[in-house]
């Protein structure tokens, strides 16, 4: 049996995580246990199914025999497939939860009624809730699950929306919760060319959500609150050293961690929960494996040896860089280790905008508005997601860098561009770990014991070129206007090296203020000014130290 092949791996380590999610739940507050209860039976019956899964799957990955009628399977036959999901942003939606509660797939021509279901099943039964608004020009897992192979052209779907809000500046804090109406929870989406899952082989399926296009407007372009959901999709192709994908900004807590070799060229693991648990949804518990090479950044410092895998405890929030391989191996190439969290102390990760800030005196930031999209681990029940919670800063509050990303430190370091207590900014994306309190009938405050940027995506249009470009089109900065109203208050630039990846733009001088953009990577303020590519930045101008720009 190949040690590479993943699948088996998460299932495996999968029974772990719905163990630790068991003895989690046991200390919820009273009022939650007859709703919890009823998870928990269904989660009872989920292990049964996974154990006799698992057993068919290793079967059939070392070439034995095994069937299943839910998956349609014969003998020798199961394959697995990564499921992938993406989205096209919307200016002023802040969050947009969507619920993907089911995926079949749908085999060329045969009946309509021929179809394959890849969610829930024996084998995968977690159906993921995905925070759409964080995958701006990224991609994250939806799902991994074991298919019967064959041609499939259509995916079928089953999405509702979980959360969403928008951006208010007539409210205070800035933002409106919304319940969006949904006008069909089905979804077909036509594949071409279509997929061809092989036995024995890992195949990956990309998913694109247009979110502008779902969400319907009238007459003035106001959001009339109704969906008709606009998805495409089109099969992956493995290739170079890459394999079906990079993933820059991975995150979630550690259930498990395997300190031995998982296999043949791999130090170790650990078992990655991933995506929000709530309505029932859970998404993907992913096995992500280590390399000698692998930069493993623990305590704040970088280059941390692998083997010291075992001082990754468990409930830890971390963000990995990884990509896919042929073989459906997680594989990391940085990981940074946060804080440890604990749903009985109600110590959580929290993750999203800033949406306001007060300062003091001297300019530093004492306190400050966040929307919370989703919290590591979840807690739902305290902590609803698109809600928003004002986050206390003291004196022991540390800030601290996103090391994932050396290469776009470096650069603002060039210009001593730093994430500090004085230089948070609304509409810059961050995650708060601390402790939650709730007053009767008041806002939830969270004390932060330490804050982290994260890698965001900012949508607007090109204005001006900030001096002449340097001799490879890509070393220089540009004004920008964003579109999102929580960015719009104040001076913004990017800046870009020889390492950024312009897309539909062959570089800086090609940049048209015609069609919108969309620059990601690091966000900083300047509150004095800087100086970065030999450009002027003015003081008070928010910077977006950028790894890609992608014109539309």
């Amino acid at each position: 049996m190949s040690s590479d092949y993943s699948i088996l791996k998460s299932l495996g380590y999968g029974l772990m995580g719905l163990k630790f999610s068991f003895s989690r739940r046991g200390s919820a507050p009273k009022a939650e246990l007859a709703n919890r209860y009823t998870q928990f039976q269904w989660r009872r019956v989920t292990v049964g199914w996974l154990l006799a899964s698992i057993a068919a799957l290793m079967t059939i990955a070392c070439g034995g025999s095994s069937s299943s009628s839910n998956l349609q399977q014969r003998p020798n036959t199961n394959a697995a497939l990564y499921s992938f999901i993406g989205d096209t942003p919307s200016c002023d939606v802040l969050s947009f939860g969507t619920f993907l509660t089911s995926m079949s797939l749908h085999k060329a021509d045969e009946p309509s009624t021929s179809q394959v279901t890849v969610w829930p099943t024996n084998t995968s039964p977690t159906s993921p809730v995905i925070e759409v608004s964080t995958l701006r020009d990224i991609m994250t897992v939806a799902n991994l699950a074991s298919v019967p192979p064959g041609t499939y052209d259509q995916v079928i779907l089953k999405v509702v929306v979980n959360s969403a809000s928008t951006y208010d500046a007539t409210q205070s804090p800035p933002f409106k919760r919304f319940s969006p109406r949904v006008t069909s929870d089905s979804v077909t989406i036509n594949l071409q060319p279509a997929l061809i899952v092989t036995s024995g082989k890992v195949g990956a399926l990309m998913i694109d959500l247009d979110l502008p296009q779902s969400l319907n407007v009238d007459t003035q372009g106001q959001l009339t609150g109704t969906v008709t959901w606009v998805f495409s999709g089109h099969p992956m192709v493995a290739s170079g050293a890459t394999g079906f994908g990079t993933m820059d900004s991975m995150y979630g807590f550690v259930r498990t961690v395997n300190s031995s070799s998982p296999g043949a060229g791999f130090t170790s693991s650990f078992l990655l929960q991933t995506h929000s648990e709530t309505l029932g949804g859970n998404g993907p518990a992913l096995n992500v494996d280590l390399t000698d090479s692998t930069d493993f950044c623990m305590s704040g410092a970088c280059g941390v040896p692998v083997s010291e895998i075992d001082q990754l405890a468990t409930g830890s929030y971390v963000e990995v860089y990884a990509y896919i391989d042929q073989n459906g191996n997680v594989v990391a190439k940085r990981i940074q280790v946060e804080d440890r969290e604990s749903l009985n102390e109600n110590l959580l990760a929290y993750m999203g905008p800033v949406l306001d800030v007060t300062k003091d005196a001297n300019g530093n930031v004492i306190q400050f508005d966040m929307l919370v999209r989703e919290t590591e681990p979840p807690d739902t029940a305290n902590i609803p997601n698109s809600t928003a919670v004002t986050v206390f800063v003291s004196q022991s509050t540390t800030f601290n860098p996103l090391l994932i990303s050396p290469d776009l430190l470096n650069l603002a370091s060039s210009g001593n561009l730093n994430f500090a207590v004085n230089t948070i900014v609304p509409g810059q994306e961050v995650v708060v770990h601390g402790v939650f309190s709730k007053a009767s009938g008041g806002i939830t405050t969270v004390t932060a014991n330490s804050v982290y940027p994260r890698f965001q995506a900012v949508q607007g249009l090109f204005s001006s070129l900030a001096g002449n470009p340097g001799s490879d089109n890509k070393t220089g900065a540009f004004q920008m206007a964003p579109c999102s109203g929580l960015l719009g208050s104040s001076p913004f630039m990017v800046v870009t090296d020889g390492q950024t990846v312009f897309e539909n733009a062959s570089g800086l001088s090609t940049l048209s203020p015609t069609t919108p953009l969309l620059a990601r990577g690091l966000l900083f303020f300047a509150p004095d000014g800087s100086t970065i590519n030999g450009v002027q930045i003015p003081p008070g101008t928010i910077v977006l130290v950028a790894n890609r720009v992608r014109q539309f």
